[in-house]
């Protein structure tokens, strides 16, 4: 396997960084190990035994992982940290940035939400009126982001219990469905039934908010997709919640066995 790796000095590789916007300048740490590392976010795929890739959202760029137990998780904001001639440019895939042999620590990981069609939701009584509410905290932002097969959303999801002696957590049930009948080529059409039942006995309790990815990879056949379209959430509220995204965003990253 051929690969171009890295040799210049930390400082010359850094002004790299800044230009080719690898990561931004201000992210990028250096230990007294030699070690780079940084944060981000994005999509993780991979086993115990192959290892894990992690792409990163809006970058051309995977950090391979060879430890254990990230099988959990599938989006996740997480700093990774590695040697600086482990990381190079991709062979296989040009303008591609490979990480290899990295170190994950997963800070926070999406819940995720899988889009249920109308006649199921309809069968489990989740679209009736009086099952959700409006949610007025739902933001949909490129900020958030879409690709790899998901895009990323906020909103109240978690509601938390003190009960003095200790806490106790409850995720509100969210779901997202589609109607096939609704959709059209150049837009992908969602329902969201946001549902915050407070459990029976909390009495001192909060909402607490969160990203949450929702996955539409298998929604990828649901119509003729145009190259270009917007997912549209419907709330409830009289807001327009709309995200540009590409038909290849539909899709989820495979792992590069051989890069």
């Amino acid at each position: 396997m051929k690969t171009n790796r890295f040799s210049f000095s930390i400082y010359v590789w850094t002004l790299c960084v800044c230009a080719f916007g690898l990561a931004s300048c201000h992210d990028l740490t250096i230990d007294n190990g030699g070690y780079l590392g940084f944060m981000t976010k994005g999509t993780i795929v991979g086993n115990d035994e192959d290892g894990y890739y992690l792409f990163s959202y809006g970058g051309n760029e995977v950090a391979i992982c060879y430890g254990k137990g990230l099988d959990k998780y599938e989006r996740a904001y997480y700093g990774l940290s590695f040697k600086e001639e482990n990381r190079f440019f991709s062979d296989r895939t040009p303008g591609f940035t490979i990480i290899d042999n990295a170190s994950v620590e997963i800070e926070t990981a999406n819940r995720i939400i899988h889009p249920i069609s109308k006649a199921e939701a309809d069968k489990r009584g989740i679209t009736h009126p009086d099952s959700c509410s409006v949610d007025k905290n739902f933001d949909l932002s490129d900020s958030y982001g879409a690709g790899d097969g998901y895009f990323d959303f906020y909103t109240l999801a978690t509601i938390t219990h003190d009960s003095y002696t200790h806490y106790e957590y409850a995720s509100v049930p969210i779901d997202l469905v589609y109607d096939p009948a609704r959709q059209s080529p150049d837009t992908l059409r969602l329902e969201l039934c946001y549902r915050p039942r407070v459990p029976e006995g909390w009495e001192k309790y909060r909402y607490e908010g969160g990203t949450l990815s929702c996955d539409i990879s298998g929604l990828a056949n649901l119509q003729e997709w145009n190259d270009s379209l917007c997912i549209v959430v419907e709330t409830g509220d009289d807001e327009l919640h709309y995200l540009p995204i590409s038909k290849k965003d539909f899709k989820k990253p495979e792992p590069f066995f051989d890069f």
